[in-house]
């Protein structure tokens, strides 16, 4: 049986911080990947007020492949985490392809993310903005797309909106990983021949059989 991809979903609400959607995100990814042709081969996981010595336990009991944050960092936690998050993913980059970080203040850390990790993406600030990517990157996930077609589909769709700070969305991609790379794009499932079509292939395959034994007596 195929690995499914697995999704760890962590939403973090300091007190210090403003309201984010948390339960509102988490609910547009799970919606965005049912919509998908391939739905059935990711697994969801999702863990709300998050504490940071809870990332790694976390890590350990999914092992997932894709890891979203949706919360906020002050500036200075964003100074004091930056190595800490890079050095921890580091010890779990056989599994974890992709982090996304929908937080303020964020970039450096996916830039440092993205030395350990093949993918990181970062959505900067805006609740709105953040909500309404997800939906529509998972989404394109849902339906075979690669991380780096998933974000050109997400980011496209947020121009036609009228979203403010859509701007700042950035995707961060390890060096040495190839364009060609289509993680976690899905190969389409073979199409079933019906009857007619087999009986017609197996009568040519019995024709040409016969043409190609007389031509070589």
């Amino acid at each position: 049986m195929r690995e499914k991809i697995r999704i760890l979903v962590l939403t973090s609400n300091p007190w210090t911080s403003s309201r984010i959607l948390g339960d509102e995100e988490a609910r547009e990814i799970f919606e965005g990947l049912r919509e998908g042709l391939y739905r059935d081969r990711f697994e969801l996981h999702n863990h709300a007020a998050t504490k940071a010595s809870d990332l790694q336990k976390l890590l350990l009991m999914y092992e997932p492949h894709i890891v979203h944050f949706s919360g906020h960092a002050s500036q200075t936690d964003s100074r004091a985490t930056q190595r800490g998050l890079a050095n921890l993913f580091a010890l779990y980059n056989t599994h974890v392809r992709l982090v996304l970080l929908n937080a303020c203040f964020t970039k450096a850390q996916a830039r440092s993310i993205s030395e350990v990790i093949n993918y990181s993406i970062v959505t900067g600030i805006g609740d709105k903005v953040g909500v309404t990517f997800a939906g529509v990157f998972y989404r394109a996930l849902g339906f075979g797309k690669s991380i780096r077609m998933a974000f050109e589909s997400a980011k496209a769709e947020l121009d036609l909106t009228t979203i403010p700070r859509s701007r700042g969305i950035e995707l961060f991609v390890r060096n040495g990983v190839s364009e060609r790379d289509r993680f976690p794009r899905m190969a389409r499932p073979a199409r079933r021949r019906g009857p007619l079509t087999q009986l017609y292939r197996h009568r040519l395959s019995r024709t040409v059989s016969r043409r190609l034994r007389r031509a070589t007596r």
